[in-house]
């Protein structure tokens, strides 16, 4: 029976508190996070059966699509592109986009120099200037709020379904997936009133040679109140969906406390509400699968 393996919900995110951006320049973003997942991702899925504990969480994970990865340099890229002045048409390859972004970084780091731009964490941009997310970010906060409770929950119910990192790991491998690759807020990035976006800064501490040191972090926020909207696909037989998706529900509801992005920890930043409603059919797909189960 088509539609038997999955039932599809709506899930409307509001944040409560200010979101902060959590993507560096392209170039390091592409090479030391994007291009390493990819290659330990096809490693690990090659593996049967003896996966070793650094590959772990990548297990049964689907390869990041190389469409995938250039929109999200894209993204990165035209935040860059805004403070520069650019408006040039950004190319649809990763090693031209690396050679571009280079470029950009370039000219990015001679203001830097001169004090007149600091190096913030970003929001990815779409095609309209406007900022987006990558829906790995809301499954990123079901597995980490999970971990937290397979970790320090003493409830019978959910120590009993979360038993551990590698059970949280398991089931979110399959059992509940964004159908949308990215999602627009509904409110742009804060900005000053000359139209700079507005940054956040906030004194952060770090270890280094067995010294602390003590720095500016600095980010782009998106303001309280803004909206997102994601399909999610949820796997029927799932704990997951057991109880009109009571569990999703319940990880959904402790975004009150950690939510979204940077500082959401001790900075509070990031905290949400959220609506879930289960859908009748699958959401409309992409032309190129129109027809296909």
């Amino acid at each position: 029976m088509k539609g038997y393996n999955f039932i599809y919900v709506l899930l409307r995110i509001k944040l409560t508190n200010e979101q902060l951006g959590t993507c560096t320049a392209a170039s390091i973003y592409a090479e030391h996070v994007l291009k390493t997942a990819q290659k330990q991702i096809k490693k690990a899925n090659k593996l049967s059966g003896k996966v070793s504990k650094a590959l772990q969480k990548y297990k049964g994970t689907d390869p990041i699509p190389d469409m995938k990865e250039v929109k999200e340099l894209q993204g990165i890229i035209r935040s860059y592109q805004e403070v520069l002045g650019k408006a040039d048409e950004l190319p649809n390859e990763v090693e031209a986009l690396l050679e571009y972004s280079r470029q950009c970084e370039e000219e990015f780091d001679l203001l830097v120099k001169e004090g007149k731009e600091q190096k913030p964490t970003i929001f990815m941009k779409d095609t309209d200037g406007w900022p987006m997310i990558s829906t790995h970010m809301i499954l990123g906060n079901f597995k980490e709020n999970a971990k937290i409770i397979a970790n320090n929950d003493t409830s019978p119910k959910e120590s009993k379904i979360f038993k551990s990192k590698v059970a949280v790991q398991e089931m979110f491998a399959l059992d509940v997936k964004p159908i949308e690759y990215f999602i627009r807020p509904s409110e742009d990035i804060a900005r000053e009133a000359n139209g700079s976006p507005k940054i956040c800064e906030r004194p952060i501490k770090f270890e280094r040679m067995g010294k602390t040191e003590t720095a500016i972090a600095l980010s782009e926020i998106v303001p309280a109140k803004s909206e997102y909207t994601v399909h999610l696909r949820v796997r029927a037989g799932s704990p997951i969906a057991d109880n009109d998706c009571a569990l999703l529900r319940m990880l959904l509801d402790y975004g009150k406390s950690n939510g979204l992005g940077q500082w959401r920890g001790s900075g509070l930043k990031g905290q949400y509400r959220y609506t879930l409603v289960k859908l009748d059919k699958e959401p409309p797909v992409d032309k190129d699968f129109e027809g296909w189960d």
